[in-house]
């Protein structure tokens, strides 16, 4: 590869169309992916900006916001330190998704870019953070490896802070006032409050569920993250994964989770939930900005790597399908809901 761009081309290798399995033919055209100016300064204040805005989220949603009385105590530094059990939880297993992937492109010599994280001043305080590939990643082993280090990375602290989280939250009933947030439940979200209160949360006689502290509620942002990028499809993490794994095949699976997430949607129309009450359960509505993300800026299907030819080996096809069920486990349909 490097030997072609040196000379200004850019080689893909495909199956031969029609031919033998073992057949194989090479094209080359003419240029080479250019290259930008790495401007570390812009992933510093980004990430400063991304500090501040998640410890502003974190104050709101601890005991000290009860102590506000003026929108100047929002910006007192002792009011928004409060915040540093979220931020830190919540930027810890983003840095180690981020991370994640930028080591494992270094590792197989592929440009790469330091993590953009994007602050947002509410909800859950920062959009997420992204990194840039700055050359076409060669071949797909390398894609495979880079796309599953990231969502492995983040799971492996996600998981930890989400029991150490749940050990310190307190048992009640959700309270109901109009705005109140109620996360979903995933598999793993799930099963995680079952091992450490020993019942079945929410409860589905009483209502009593966990009140989420902040360490808990970053963690399960964690989890919702992790099931997000792993959505299998166009260049997202999943994406990769299953391209990786199956190559042009992929696109039906690319087709079948677009469908279901647009069912989803769906569901979430209030004349769809008075025809089909059950509807209301897995219906919501934030399907609809990620169907428009998808198909206007992720793209719903994966390009082909420069070397479209070589096959995954039997150990990374085991963690490819180990990445599947990481999916399935903490995918919710409903990531959330507002209480009317």
């Amino acid at each position: 590869l490097r030997a072609f761009n040196q000379q200004g081309y850019t080689p893909f290798l495909r199956p031969l169309a029609d031919g033998d399995a073992d057949e194989v033919e090479l094209n080359v055209v003419s240029g080479v992916a250019p290259k930008s100016r790495p401007r570390a300064w812009i992933n510093g204040l980004l990430f400063v900006l991304t500090v501040v805005s998640t410890l502003f989220v974190g104050a709101l949603y601890g005991e000290a916001a009860a102590s506000v009385t003026s929108a100047g105590d929002l910006l007192r530094p002792s009011f928004l330190l409060t915040g540093w059990p979220f931020a830190a939880t919540l930027l810890g297993i983003l840095a180690a998704h981020e991370f994640g992937h930028y080591f494992a492109a270094r590792y197989h010599k592929v440009g790469v870019t330091l993590p953009y994280f994007i602050p947002m001043p509410f909800g859950f305080g920062t959009l997420g953070a992204f990194i840039r590939m700055t050359e076409p990643v060669p071949d797909r082993r390398k894609l495979f490896d880079i796309g599953v280090a990231g969502p492995i990375a983040g799971l492996i602290l996600a998981v930890p802070l989400l029991f150490v989280g749940l050990s310190t939250s307190p048992m009640m009933v959700p309270p109901s006032s109009p705005g109140a947030m109620l996360e979903g439940n995933s598999i793993l979200y799930y099963t995680a409050k079952f091992l450490v209160f020993g019942k079945v949360l929410p409860n589905p006689l009483t209502g009593e569920d966990v009140l989420m502290n902040q360490v808990t509620f970053a963690a399960w942002i964690g989890l919702l993250v992790t099931a997000l990028n792993l959505l299998p499809v166009g260049q997202l993490d999943g994406g990769h994964t299953v391209f990786a794994l199956f190559g042009e095949k992929a696109r039906y699976i690319n087709m079948v989770a677009i469908s279901v997430l647009a069912l989803f949607a769906v569901a979430s129309l209030a004349p769809v939930q008075t025809i089909l009450p059950v509807a209301e359960r897995v219906g919501f509505n934030g399907w609809f900005i990620w169907l428009l993300l998808i198909m206007l800026v992720i793209g719903p299907f994966h390009p082909p790597a420069l070397d479209d030819v070589t096959r995954l080996d039997f150990r990374r096809r085991l963690v490819g399908y180990a990445v599947i069920v990481i999916f399935i486990l903490t995918f919710v349909p409903v990531p959330m809901r507002i209480v009317a």
